[in-house]
């Protein structure tokens, strides 16, 4: 028993000593910038003043944020997004998962296959949906013109038609994830709530409402908070395709953050702005730990 103890001693302490480089690497190039970000966000640091980042402001860039009408019009915008985006990719999420749950054959293959969107890096996404809308060689442009669609030609140049065109390009890249999500949730229902459902006369529709939905409520939950924290990060697609435009219709709170920072040299005002956002992911991730945990303890 002592052996055995002192082994396992033996085996902490070589853990510790293999895990605390990493631990403290990653400690060092995270805390590090977070506090420094925290630091300046309480002063008046801007690249284009010299001697600016002595000057200490205080809360004003916390309380000038609030009384901005251009950061309230990004976070409006970011909501929006991430409610119209996440709402679709949830949808089509259950739907592309109770498909592939359905196939007998080639089951491996098509769910291999939908993986190809999310393995794609939002960079190359944002290049893709660029070159397919161009309005002088882009493939939608040639089926509008082929086909004669009643369709405008160039959809970035609305306010509207742009918001819902970079909706749908994080749509087509996240939908497939959340399909494997729910997928896995659904292959660990048992079949015997089915089977149950069947014996008492439940149509298809009822099955999905009374058996399905209920038991698949923790994954949902948990693919809902996970996107939605994903969401609110969203910069690559948008700015490659749109740069926030037309006028600031596409301009989420990473690409004001962004102008804030590196257009207008304002790294105060920008850093604020990031350590709100930061305390807005940390109460997401907060709420996503309290549900899986709750979900374990139960």
């Amino acid at each position: 028993m002592f052996k055995r103890k002192r082994k396992l001693q033996n085996y902490t302490h070589l853990a510790v000593a293999f895990h605390l480089p990493a631990f403290l690497t990653l400690t060092v190039i995270t805390l590090g910038p977070l506090l420094y970000t925290l630091k300046i966000s309480f002063y008046d640091y801007k690249i284009s003043s010299s001697g600016s980042e002595d000057v200490f402001v205080g809360l004003k860039n916390y309380i000038n944020m609030f009384h901005d009408m251009e950061f309230v019009n990004s976070m409006a915008k970011t909501f929006l997004f991430m409610l119209c985006a996440v709402v679709l990719e949830v949808i089509l999420g259950v739907v592309l998962a109770m498909a592939l749950n359905s196939i007998t054959r080639f089951r491996k293959l098509f769910t291999s296959l939908t993986l190809i969107p999310m393995m794609v890096a939002p960079l190359i996404i944002g290049l893709m949906f660029s070159f397919f809308l161009n309005p002088q060689f882009g493939l939608y442009v040639w089926l509008v013109d082929t086909l004669h669609l009643p369709l405008p030609t160039v959809l970035t140049d609305s306010p509207v038609l742009a918001m819902i065109v970079v909706i749908l390009m994080d749509v087509w890249e996240w939908s497939p994830y959340l399909g494997l999500v729910f997928l896995a949730g659904l292959q660990s229902i048992s079949g015997e709530y089915y089977e149950a459902a069947k014996v008492d006369g439940a149509s298809s529709a009822q099955i999905f409402q009374y058996v399905t939905l209920p038991l698949m409520k923790p994954v949902l939950v948990v693919g809902i908070l996970l996107r939605a924290m994903e969401t609110f990060k969203e910069f690559d697609k948008p700015f490659i395709l749109t740069g926030g435009g037309p006028g600031n219709a596409t301009e989420v709170i990473d690409i004001f953050t962004y102008r804030q920072a590196f257009v207008s040299f304002n790294f105060s005002y920008a850093a604020a702005i990031c350590v709100v956002l930061f305390i807005i992911l940390q109460l997401c991730g907060m709420m996503y730990q309290k549900f899986v945990m709750g979900g374990e303890e139960e």
